[in-house]
């Protein structure tokens, strides 16, 4: 079974339940059913009613049956307890998308509880829990309720790539610190927000493996994703599913802010890198964006993405295998490429005959949007093909924004700092061009969030390899901190209802400082991948290879070099006498290698770009091997989204 096939057959569960029922879903499951097919999938399977999980929601009088999909924390259930007591149900289904153990771990927080869950009784415990939390919100003597698990948590843009947004927003700090004030890390080490997600996060990974029948052996790289690695070795639901299951798989956990370079850079190859830099997000979701679709109708758009009279368009649609595979293209093939394909399948539906895609030599946005135009207004037309148009819009409108010039823009700085560093090997020039940059970047037009994310793709790229200028760094700080007075608006739209003061931005900007200079000792830890400028191969120059591509290249290696900086949880006790009887009989062990399973899952905790998920397939592709190897992580992160990220803005 592959990742895509899991979590189609965890939705059909849920279809078989919804017939006749109001349904209630939060934001990570709509983004999940989105990936799925849509709204439609619910409807078509019986149910009368789609809502969101809002307090502010109930059901008609007549409406009796209740289905509510979500993650199951204590917020949402206070949701479910409103919404029940102002509608007139007898019958609630609650579908948790988060294993009932863990749900139990956190009603009960702060409670010993270790003799329950190792003796597999917390999950029967939660399920009456909950149980008796409906029936008492119902108040009804005649009711039925149901509590059920269904492990609803990924989504999966490629056959290749998959992606978890219930989990978008874990990522590897530790109590909001990037380094650990404490050499030894345990899951009561770091804040309860951050262990209820690592916890939820090692618990969903555990019931993909457990559907898909699959026994790991566990490897990772990085202090979070030790956490993580331990929850699923020692956790007593995963040592009982690993006793059951018989397919072996290699699952390999990465932190990413081992390498930032990758996310924060702003050389986009990948068409759906530039389009996700470009438009403003899908609302309530994390991987897919918001199409403007005013040119196809007659409404005015006021406010793209929330405005009330037309609902924004998006890039991925389940149902219909040709978007699905322009959808590909955008990840894993050239500019070049997706144009003509989306001229070619635009050309079928023209109303207007232009000229046959043969006839041009280049696909420019002006020859796509030609063809959208003349489809406005033709509901016919547009209700037929409105994934493809979707698409062609977003790619239309990411390349004619003049956001792409400012990107283009930080894409040379960018090349330029690289060359600079790696020749020098030094930071004076590169951060007193940083300064410059922070100063003058109205009239450059930049805005000052891409600086920022410069300035982390920066340290991380130096890593320990170059001292920072002390007196260099008091004036990047500065210039940030002028920078941070004049933009704070648009740096922190929620939060800061109020004027900051210039002492705020002081004490903000020393905290970015801080950050960074955290940013560039986050591989000191490796032996390895420390370095991720390299000479190129031509000869001439340096080029960024990440630590994510130096792992994947060095796994793939038929020689099979040591894969030093990769730790390899033991089986336990076992290995330990086996390796204890091999000294004795003075046979060498070969340590185990992740190939040595058919499949490989390479999960990312923090994020990733597609460019990323490109390279790193055409490199398992290439090298020649057999392995299936499966590219996870949280989910697709832009320059700015990895700098919010980083910084903790």
């Amino acid at each position: 079974m592959s990742i895509k096939e899991f979590s189609k057959e965890w939705w059909s569960e849920v279809y078989n339940r919804i017939i006749g029922a109001v349904v209630f879903l939060d934001d990570n499951s709509a983004e999940c059913l989105h990936w799925d097919g849509g709204l439609f999938n619910l409807i078509n399977n019986g149910a009368v009613a789609v809502k969101s999980l809002s307090p502010f929601e109930s059901a008609k009088k007549e409406q009796r049956k209740a289905v509510f999909i979500t993650q199951t924390t204590s917020t949402q259930l206070r949701t479910i307890s409103e919404i029940i007591r102002n509608s007139d149900f007898t019958h609630c289904i609650l579908i948790s998308c988060v294993s009932l153990d863990v749900v139990y771990l956190e009603l009960n927080d702060g409670k010993d509880l270790n003799d329950l869950v190792s003796s597999g009784k917390a999950q029967a415990e939660a399920t009456k829990l909950l149980e008796n939390m409906l029936i008492e919100w119902i108040g009804k003597k005649q009711c039925m309720v149901d509590v059920v698990f269904t492990p609803i948590f990924t989504i999966s843009p490629t056959n290749v790539v998959f992606l978890t947004p219930p989990y978008h927003k874990v990522y590897p700090t530790y109590d909001g610190k990037l380094i650990p004030n404490t050499p030894s890390v345990d899951l009561y080490t770091i804040t309860s927000e951050e262990r209820s997600l690592a916890r939820r996060l090692a618990s969903g990974l555990n019931s993909m493996l457990d559907s898909m029948n699959m026994k790991e052996d566990l490897y990772y790289m990085g202090t979070f994703s030790s956490l993580i690695a331990g929850v699923l070795e020692n956790s007593p639901v995963c040592v009982s599913r690993r006793k059951n299951c018989s397919q072996p798989v290699s699952l390999i956990i990465v932190d990413r802010t081992l390498d930032l370079c990758g996310v924060t850079s702003h050389s986009m190859e990948s068409v759906l890198d530039k389009i996700m830099a470009v438009l403003p997000k899908f609302p309530g979701h994390s991987n897919d964006v918001a199409v403007d679709m005013s040119p196809l109708c007659e409404a005015n758009v006021i406010s793209h993405p929330d405005d009330i009279q037309l609902c924004p368009g998006c890039l991925y649609h389940g149902n219909d295998d040709s978007c699905a595979q322009t959808y590909d293209h955008m990840i894993n093939k050239s500019q070049k490429e997706v144009m003509f394909d989306l001229y070619n399948k635009l050309s079928k539906l023209d109303v207007q005959k232009s000229p046959g895609p043969k006839t041009l030599l280049k696909v420019t946005p002006q020859s796509v949007e030609k063809i959208i135009s003349a489809s406005k207004g033709n509901y016919d037309i547009i209700g037929k093909h409105l994934g493809i148009l979707q698409q062609a819009l977003g790619v239309v409108q990411t390349l004619k924004s003049p956001k792409r010039v400012q990107l283009e823009l930080i894409m040379s700085l960018e090349r330029q700092v690289l060359q600079n560093l790696a020749t020098s090997r030094e930071s004076t020039s590169v951060l007193h061009q940083m300064s410059h940059l922070i100063k003058t970047r109205k009239v450059r037009g930049l805005p000052l969030e891409n600086l920022l994310a410069l300035l982390i793709h920066v340290y991380s790229l130096m890593g320990t390899e170059v001292m920072f200028n002390k007196q260099h760094e008091e004036s990047v700080q500065e210039a940030l901190s002028v920078a941070i007075f004049e933009d704070h608006k648009s740096l922190f739209p929620s939060e800061f209802g109020y004027i900051v003061t210039p002492e705020e931005c002081e004490v903000i900007s020393n905290k970015i400082m801080g950050r960074l200079k955290d940013v560039s000792q986050m591989r000191r830890i490796l032996q390895k991948y420390n370095s991720v400028l390299k000479p190129c191969e031509a000869g001439t120059g340096h080029e960024y290879r990440g630590v994510l591509q130096q792992l994947v290249d060095d796994l793939v290696n038929t020689d099979r070099p040591e894969l030093t900086d990769l730790r390899h949880r033991n089986e336990g006790i076992k290995d330990l006498l086996r390796s204890g009887l091999n000294i004795l009989t003075s046979k060498k062990k070969t340590p185990k290698h992740p190939l040595d399973n058919s499949t490989v899952i390479l999960f990312v905790v923090g994020g990733i770009t597609a460019e990323e998920c490109k390279q790193l397939h055409r490199s398992v592709i290439t090298s020649g091997v057999d392995n299936v190897v499966h590219i996870g992580s949280t989910k697709f992160v832009t320059p700015v989204e990895a700098m919010r990220d980083v910084l903790n803005l």
